[in-house]
């Protein structure tokens, strides 16, 4: 009876070593701290639209989005040249960001910015106004589509159909 109980429990500490390993800390985006006043202001002075990373440190689906699409090669220099961004962790509630006249919590703006759950990608214009979110993990191929489709200012005058020519079912 002994002998199972040890082989799951080595088992077990195997597979969440190999959990652990398999998202290493360097394969991250690195997004410099700022406040969201910050973002804002140098988004306005570059007339840049924002896009706004809303995540946990404990979901794996934003980890995953860090591993696979924010850290991918074309994905960063396209943020770089066409976006200001940052990333909010919405399970805090330290420190305060003044956006729309309102003074909020990091977790109530992410609320504020269309989080209900995590991760969340939302854009706005360069002056803070929004634009779209999108809830949940976003595959690279999709990812790249929309990012291009907002960066390239196409959802002002067409729907997101239209831009990347598919047909809605």
């Amino acid at each position: 009876m002994r002998f199972p109980r040890l082989l799951t429990v080595v088992v077990a500490v195997g597979l969440l070593g190999g959990v652990e390993r398999a998202s290493p800390v360097h394969a991250q985006m690195t997004i410099p701290p700022q406040s969201f006043e910050d973002v804002v202001a140098e988004a306005q002075a570059q007339n840049k639209p924002i896009l706004v990373e809303i995540s946990a440190p404990w979901c794996p689906y934003c980890q995953r989005m860090q591993e696979t699409v924010y850290t991918n090669e074309t994905a960063r220099t396209y943020l770089d040249e066409t976006f200001t961004y940052v990333r909010l962790n919405s399970d805090t509630t330290a420190g305060t960001h003044q956006y729309r006249d309102r003074t909020l919590s990091t977790k109530q703006l992410a609320s504020v910015l269309g989080a209900k759950g995590v991760p969340t990608t939302t854009f706005l214009k360069a002056d803070g106004t929004p634009i779209a979110h999108q809830p949940g993990y976003i595959k690279r191929p999709q990812f790249f589509k929309i990012i291009r489709y907002v960066g390239s200012g196409a959802y002002e005058n067409q729907s997101f159909q239209e831009f990347t020519g598919e047909r809605s079912e």
